[in-house]
């Protein structure tokens, strides 16, 4: 007789498969709508605050920036879907505390280039050659959500450059038991096909995309029947202002270049990691709230037993995206070295 995980897992994927056939015709159509604009898309003009930086390997990274441009330099990885745009919610708190703020397109991502069998440890290869082509010597990091693990990974692999490594609201390892316990259900359906049928991952995420930029507001309806009472509210106040458009920018960037990209990024972060948490020296700064209904707590309170030189604080009141409105008081506590 067929177990009950096992039915449960026939069925999400039924689900998948049944959701993945009924919009296939919009997704086509927005394939179509994308030829089109093909050329354009290659050379977009960037913002004021936008550059592409080219590496040593001749691969190119896009880099948005905020804060103070002649600030002390922080990193801050996007999360999972996302890309460098999205994080004007930084720019006031870092200008008024001297800190420039620069977010990279990871590989594939938006407006940088794809590489083929990344790693999420290797992420830390790409940020010291950033790192170099900005002039940057010693640097902070920060990773949200699922950009999380790319921040510890380079606390673990640049020890003489990272100052310190902050985590807001972090997925942990998942390759521990019970890491999988209170994801939302969209991140665990994505996660697991993309580890397992990447291509219907990215037939689901080009359809999610298509959605994204011809009724966000279904988009931020459909987010916020996955979020608590109080992301919920933080989401409806956003809605007026410019954070909501950041929430639907941030998605649709990631998939400029399709979703391969993305489909990588979940398997990448579903996979072992290729460090330990014990292997990161610098002092990390781990922020969650206590209403995450998308990365739950323990996934905080793991990472902070097992890194050296951790320190947790559990917000209340507070989700997974009203945490960014804590964004100013992260800084004014992240450690030094």
């Amino acid at each position: 007789m067929r177990t009950a995980r096992a039915s449960f897992e026939h069925s999400r994927m039924r689900f998948a498969l049944s959701l993945a056939a009924v919009v296939v015709g919009a997704v086509l159509a927005a394939q179509r709508i994308k030829r089109t604009g093909a050329r354009r898309s290659l050379t977009p003009s960037l913002a004021p605050n936008e550059e592409v930086v080219r590496l040593p390997d001749g691969r190119r990274v896009a880099v948005a920036s905020h804060g103070d441009p002649q600030g002390e330099p922080l990193l801050l990885f996007h999360g999972i879907p996302g890309s460098r745009l999205g994080h004007e919610f930084a720019d006031a708190p870092a200008r008024e505390r001297g800190v420039r703020v620069l977010c990279p397109d990871r590989p594939g991502i938006g407006l940088s280039d794809p590489k083929s069998d990344r790693t999420l440890s290797g992420y830390s290869d790409d940020v010291a050659a950033l790192a170099d082509a900005l002039g940057l010597e010693r640097f902070a990091v920060v990773g949200v959500s699922g950009g999380g693990p790319y921040a510890l990974a380079c606390g673990a692999k640049l020890p003489d450059r990272v100052t310190a490594v902050g985590v807001m609201a972090g997925v942990g390892p998942l390759d521990r038991p019970g890491a999988r316990e209170g994801l939302s259900k969209s991140d665990l359906m994505l996660l697991d096909l993309s580890l397992r049928r990447p291509l219907l991952a990215r037939l689901m995420l080009l359809a999610m995309g298509w959605v994204a930029r011809v009724a966000p507001s279904m988009m931020l309806k459909s987010l916020a029947d996955e979020l608590g009472e109080h992301d919920r509210r933080y989401l409806e106040e956003q809605e007026r202002e410019p954070g909501a458009v950041g929430l639907v920018s941030t998605f649709v960037e990631a998939l400029r270049q399709g979703a391969k990209g993305t489909v990588e990024e979940y398997r990448v972060c579903g996979q072992p990691w290729g460090f330990a948490l014990e292997e990161v020296r610098a002092p990390v700064h781990l922020w969650q709230g206590e209403d995450d209904r998308m990365v739950p707590v323990h996934h905080a309170e793991d990472m902070a037993f097992r890194l050296p030189r951790a320190r947790l604080d559990v917000l209340p009141r507070t989700g997974h995206i009203s945490l960014l409105r804590h964004f100013g008081d992260m800084l004014d506590a992240l450690p030094t070295d």
